[in-house]
């Protein structure tokens, strides 16, 4: 992309509570994985996409945020600004905020929080051919997932009429659907989550006194529809990946999709390179230890993640946990399905 003035959102206002109690005293765009945060990986995809115009807006623990990237301008050429919100304002509430950064050209708008390698620069084609066609003031990333009633599901014209298929509006939406089951649900086609918007559209979210907090996909996207705007909805390249963090079972799920190479980001670090392993100590199926932590002998580490500082000491036995920095594992402790963020003696 070489439009100069495109311009990126990165969504970093959640609390993240399903990944508690790391996220207290974590927020969720610094979870770790690949040798970076995840909000970096997310900023070092839209450079290599050649955005590095960003705002990012903020809430649960800003100042671990902020001071985090302070100097990623100097490092990799990012301009970062923060919007700091009070109080939680839904995802089109934070973006109302940044309107006048936003409104500039169109914006790309990702979440923080997941892992992808979309290819930014294919969806931005599509969206810019569709505003020619038709005025398209947004669109949307869509992906094919297996189980419908953890998203929202996105119908298109095409899918629900294939005479639509070569159409130059067979992506136009016509219907959203929030997490039906799978038997109930109109498509199996996910929203990701990653837009690409037109100025005009924030003439379409009402002002904070009118709606305090307003949704993108509860609220916005609907609205549109009624009001008979078009909206379109792009499948990602096949073997592109994609996955909110939000849950333990998600992340160490993408840890696992690292180490089988389904990750295709040059920001990703190979897993544990540098590690030292006490004598008689094992690493087993996939892992994400940090270079620092600490490793006694005759351990075993089964499916886990050890964040920075973290020290485990001789004899543990730890299955599907996640270690936050400087935790504490005590001899011969035996852990399945944990999260830790401080101390663990011998259970």
């Amino acid at each position: 992309m070489t439009e100069q003035k495109i311009r990126a959102m990165v969504l970093a206002a959640g609390i993240g509570s399903r990944l508690a109690p790391l996220s207290d005293n974590l927020p969720k765009p610094l979870i770790r994985i690949g040798g970076k945060v995840i909000m970096e990986h997310i900023l070092l995809l839209l450079k290599e996409h050649g955005i590095t115009n960003v705002i990012s807006n903020t809430y649960h623990l800003a100042d671990q945020i902020h001071n985090y990237f302070k100097d990623i301008e100097a490092k990799e050429g990012i301009k970062l600004e923060f919007l700091h919100e009070e109080k939680l304002s839904g995802v089109a509430g934070g973006i109302r905020a940044c309107r006048d950064f936003l409104e500039q050209g169109t914006a790309c708008i990702i979440m923080g929080d997941a892992l992808t390698d979309i290819d930014l620069s294919s969806l931005y084609k599509e969206h810019k051919k569709a505003v020619e066609d038709h005025g398209c003031l947004a669109t949307i990333a869509m992906m094919e997932v297996d189980d419908t009633s953890q998203f929202g599901v996105i119908v298109t014209k095409s899918m629900l009429d294939s005479s639509q298929t070569n159409s130059n509006s067979k992506n136009q939406i016509v219907k959203f659907q929030e997490k039906p089951n799978p038997e109930d649900a109109l498509s199996n086609w996910a929203n990701t989550g990653v837009y690409f918007f037109e100025p005009a559209i924030y003439n379409f979210i009402p002002s904070k006194e009118e709606a305090p907090k307003y949704d993108v996909a509860g609220d916005l996207f609907p609205k549109l529809l009624e009001l008979g705007e078009f909206i379109q909805a792009v499948p990602v390249k096949q073997d592109t990946y994609w996955a909110d963090l939000g849950t333990p079972q998600q992340y160490l799920q993408s840890v696992r999709d690292i180490h089988e190479n389904k990750v295709k980001l040059k920001s990703m670090a190979k897993l544990n390179e540098n590690i030292k392993l006490g004598k008689g100590s094992l690493i087993k199926g996939f892992c994400d230890i940090a270079a620092d932590a600490q490793i006694g002998e005759n351990l075993v580490l089964e499916n886990c993640v050890v964040y920075p500082k973290s020290i485990i000491k001789t004899g543990a036995k730890l299955k599907n946990c996640i270690l936050g920095e400087s935790s504490y594992i005590a001899e011969n402790t035996e852990l399945a399905n944990e999260i830790v963020i401080k101390s663990k003696v011998k259970s």
